[in-house]
């Protein structure tokens, strides 16, 4: 990691000039906080791979006689999610903010790199932050593993497999439910496609019928939807604006996760049914360490998002 300040030298010269400047002036880049794991159910393991079985009963009622005549099998399926091990490495050089504006950053009482304003306000400012932003926007989604290179530093898309391609693949081994809409939804018929992924969801199964279930999308096409219904129904003395749920099925929460931007997808699960699991319970801070004039920021930590039953998994995909 470089301090890259050429712009700012540039404008306010190569010298510290002190004029009362602080962290205040410091205005960071709106980031996208971690929203997909906040609808998952978090699991704590200790394992790399968190396994589960799928049961299926098969039928079992059947007219009496006075024989035995056993009937139904219990079958048992495996399915698991992955932990991947991610990490962040960030290394600067403090005195790199020195003849500058951000001459503030730096410290001519402490010897001790690591405790420099500069590092503590990457540490406090910018780190946590830009970590949920990187998952958020290219892992909890569009994620993909991809086995490290020696020597070389990875993507946050490489990090872990998103929800995408565990749907991708579910849908092509036919253990996650298809749903094909009769068109691709339009801001004018966002209500109807997502009632007709409803009800298609249901013919399904309908044992779902009063599962408490929330339907994943884009946060545009909620958008879309609340527009559609206000301007289709915005004039009934009973129309209320912004709900999250289907008509006549409150049991169905409507959802839109950052992560899913663009996508066009659409999934629902029951709530349940959707897992985020981690080694350790919250995120650690990092290790800081001091190699004479650099210091170095590291952290790492075991994450996998995914289903425990793959069948309860309902996903429309655009052509």
């Amino acid at each position: 990691m470089s301090i890259v300040k050429t712009d700012l030298v540039t404008a306010f010269g190569a010298y510290y000039l002190e004029e009362g400047q602080n962290l205040e002036r410091l205005k960071a880049a709106i980031r996208q906080p971690a929203v997909t794991p906040s609808y998952a159910k978090p699991i704590i393991t200790e394992s790399d791979i968190y396994r589960s079985a799928n049961t299926v009963l098969g039928e079992i009622v059947q007219a009496f006689q006075k024989g035995f005549t056993t009937k139904g099998d219990l079958t048992f399926k495996p399915n698991e999610i992955r932990l991947r091990n991610a990490k962040i490495d960030v290394s600067l050089y403090p005195d790199d903010v020195k003849a500058s504006w951000l001459g503030f950053l730096a410290s001519l009482t402490e010897q001790e790199r690591a405790n420099w304003p500069i590092v503590r306000y990457l540490l406090e400012s910018e780190i946590a932050p830009q970590i949920a932003h990187d998952m958020e926007t290219k892992a909890y989604w569009g994620g993909a593993y991809v086995a490290p290179t020696p020597g070389t530093a990875g993507t946050a898309a490489g990090t872990l497999d998103g929800l995408k391609k565990l749907i991708d693949d579910g849908l092509v081994a036919t253990t996650i439910n298809a749903i094909a809409l009769t068109a691709l939804p339009t801001p004018s018929t966002m209500v109807e496609a997502i009632e007709e992924f409803h009800d298609d969801m249901l013919a399904t199964n309908e044992a779902l019928e009063g599962t408490k279930i929330r339907v994943y999308m884009e946060p545009k096409f909620l958008r879309n939807y609340f527009r559609d219904q206000r301007n289709t129904f915005g004039t009934n003395i009973d129309y209320k604006a912004g709900v999250a749920t289907i008509d006549f099925s409150d049991n169905v929460e409507l959802v839109a996760l950052p992560s899913m931007a663009g996508s066009g997808y659409i999934f629902a699960t029951p709530v349940d049914n959707f897992l985020h699991c981690r080694k350790v319970n919250g995120m650690q801070s990092p290790k800081v360490e001091e190699n004479k004039r650099e210091v170095s920021l590291m952290l790492d930590w075991y994450e996998g998002i995914g289903f425990a039953y793959n069948q309860l998994v309902f996903a429309f995909k655009p052509a």
